[in-house]
């Protein structure tokens, strides 16, 4: 088991590498979409935590305000990492493809997308002061054009009531929190033996 969580990084990478050729064999639109951003979420997980790394310090820092450089007294390891990565992934990405007419949860996906686009792009170079940031690559030029092909091609302006805008929107933050701010997510987080690589925490730019 620990095996297996300390290697999450690796695993996303196969992951997103097999589930990318398996997204050749969709044909409909709106699941090709949500099989290709599944994807290049599982590469985004790769590129922040494996290589080239340095998430946990940078959202140590920006995320939660810390200036602290001993990993060991961060209260993240490959644990609670896999749990909210993974977790997240499933309830916002994987959801959809199994109820697509429950409205706001595509809506909420795609719409989180976006969102990755404003961290990666502004939000972590703004605050780190570098042209790079751990997940930037994927988040950005892998993620953002599957948003806009979505609201360009294949949304349709009268199928999202403004209800739907507010449900995914309260749907997110309540994703986000489960997976990156519960208990349980703290609490996985003290678990021994799933202790974070240097480069995973630091990353080779860090």
């Amino acid at each position: 088991m620990k095996k297996f969580v300390n290697s999450w990084q690796i695993i996303s990478l196969a992951l997103g590498i097999l589930i990318g050729l398996c997204s050749f064999f969709v044909d409909d639109m709106l699941y090709k979409l949500f099989v290709i951003s599944i994807a290049i979420y599982f590469l985004h997980f790769f590129e922040e935590f494996g290589f080239p790394g340095g998430f946990p310090a940078m959202g140590m820092k920006v995320l939660m305000g810390s200036n602290e450089r001993d990993s060991t007294k961060w209260n993240c390891n490959n644990l609670n990492s896999m749990f909210g990565n993974w977790g997240f992934l499933i309830l916002v990405y994987i959801l959809p493809l199994i109820f697509p007419d429950v409205k706001f949860l595509t809506l909420a996906a795609m719409l989180f997308i976006f969102a990755e686009f404003l961290m990666h792009l502004i939000l972590f170079n703004v605050k780190l002061k570098k042209i790079y940031n751990p997940g930037m690559l994927t988040g950005v030029f892998g993620l953002t054009p599957i948003g806009i092909c979505y609201f360009a091609f294949v949304f349709e302006r009268n199928f999202y009531a403004l209800s739907d805008y507010f449900i995914a929107v309260i749907w997110l933050a309540a994703v986000f929190w489960f997976s990156f701010h519960s208990p349980l997510y703290w609490r996985l987080g003290k678990k021994r033996g799933y202790e974070l690589t240097r480069q995973s925490a630091f990353g080779l730019t860090m």
